[in-house]
């Protein structure tokens, strides 16, 4: 055997235990920052986010950067009664990047909005900054029942 299949068969072998850690890692975060979003907690939410983070929402908001998304957050409460993730997927892109999807089911209302949409599919891209994983791109695409 080559040298470079081989190196190719141990990481075929190495990265799929290490793709199971990321993902229970991945979708620890995500529920961590909904938990912290929904209880409004402003400071610890930024330190789930890269500073150049952009959140697009089902409503049609988007915001570039960490101020500004932590600005709407503290400009306009919600109160959140349910939220629950379906249909989790993570894709490893490198062992610093990871695009999470799952189908999101929630309740929430919003001062400015009203009530948010019910059931959209979620997209969002983790990096790894240091030993954390921190949200880089969080897109809500909003579902028909």
């Amino acid at each position: 055997m080559k040298p470079q299949a081989a190196l190719l068969v141990a990481l075929v072998v190495v990265s799929s235990p290490l793709a199971a850690d990321i993902k229970d890692d991945i979708v620890a975060a995500e529920k961590r920052g909904f938990e912290t979003w929904a209880s409004q907690d402003v400071a610890a939410y930024g330190k789930l986010m890269t500073d150049n983070a952009v959140a697009i929402y089902a409503s049609g908001a988007v915001f570039h950067g960490k101020k500004a998304i932590l600005a709407d957050m503290a400009s306009d409460p919600c109160e959140t009664k349910s939220f629950n993730f379906s249909d989790t997927n993570v894709r490893v892109l490198s062992a610093d990047v990871a695009v999470l999807t799952y189908r999101l089911t929630q309740d929430v209302t919003c001062k400015s909005i009203g009530k948010l949409t019910p059931t959209a599919q979620v997209t969002s891209v983790y990096v790894r900054e240091g030993n954390e994983w921190r949200w880089v791109s969080y897109q809500e695409t909003p579902l028909k029942k």
